[in-house]
């Protein structure tokens, strides 16, 4: 049989030793405010909560003699209304309301940019267009049958236009 050390019987485990500090830390607290109140120090504090508490009173019977609309305008200013049990409720609603006008938002930025966009794109091309009308135009005035004689005249050839008509070969 196996022997055992006194030791492993009266081991306590984590748990345990955390547990008994608690309630010992409990039972100091106590004590103190056992000795507080029998000192008076007690009664000062008790005091400041009562007062703290009638000017909160005072304060929520000011701002209920308020019209409501007054009272809805001021939470809404101050932030309050983001506390208020009807809002909480919805607040899944706002967020997802809050989702879809960001990306409203950013679809009708990026509408905008692409219509920046197609705008240069256009003035480019109606640009392009009017290059390649004046060049063309170029192109038929040096190309024309006037112009090649005159060239050549400058040149200095002689040459002169045939008098009958050409015959087509088949």
């Amino acid at each position: 049989m196996a022997e055992y050390d006194e030791s492993e019987y009266f081991s306590d485990s984590q748990e345990e030793i955390a547990e008994r500090e608690a309630q010992e830390a409990l039972r100091r607290m106590v004590r103190t405010e056992i000795r507080r109140v029998q000192t008076g120090a007690a009664a000062e504090d008790i005091a400041e909560d009562i007062a703290r508490e009638e000017e909160q009173q005072a304060l929520e019977d000011k701002k209920a003699k308020r019209p409501r609309w007054v009272m809805w305008i001021n939470s809404v200013v101050t932030g309050d209304i983001l506390l208020a049990e009807e809002v909480k409720r919805v607040y899944t609603l706002l967020t997802m309301l809050g989702v879809i006008f960001f990306a409203s938002i950013a679809t009708i930025f990026g509408s905008l940019q692409r219509d920046m966009r197609y705008r240069e794109l256009e003035k480019e091309v109606a640009l392009l267009k009017e290059r390649a009308i004046r060049t063309s135009e170029e192109c038929y005035r040096h190309s024309s049958h006037s112009a090649i004689l005159r060239k050549l005249k400058e040149r200095g050839i002689e040459i002169e236009d045939p008098k009958t008509q050409p015959k087509i070969l088949k």
